[in-house]
């Protein structure tokens, strides 16, 4: 009995430190996120006025660094910092030229597994 309970303690040590690292890496995957929307060129709509990529990674990073306790997922980012107005509580949309308008948090779901750092 008592091999037993050594051995589980010992595979918890040993996960642990996998886990950590799986965490460690959230903050990076989120940048390459961000990056995304930078890079995309699309327009973003907040309360309905039209703002640019740049503009709307200055939003969305500023919304992160203030959500930045509560995110432990990519899902969590996107809806936290990038999904709707917290005071009006609208969905934020995406214009992308040739592309039908979409929701923001169906738009970086999609981007977020398409850049590989998605769920």
């Amino acid at each position: 009995m008592r091999f037993k309970l050594v051995i589980f303690f010992l595979a918890g040590l040993l996960a642990n430190p996998i886990v950590a690292r799986a965490d460690d890496r959230l903050p990076e995957r989120i940048d390459q996120l961000i990056n995304a929307v930078g890079e995309s060129n699309c327009e973003f709509v907040r309360n309905g006025k039209t703002y640019s990529a740049a503009e709307s990674v200055s939003h969305i990073t500023k919304k992160y660094d203030y959500y930045k306790n509560d995110i432990d997922s990519i899902d969590r980012f996107i809806e936290l910092s990038a999904s709707k107005s917290m005071i009006s509580g609208k969905p934020y949309k995406i214009l992308c030229q040739g592309a039908a308008t979409e929701l923001s948090s169906t738009w970086l779901s999609k981007k977020a597994v398409q850049i590989g750092v998605g769920e």
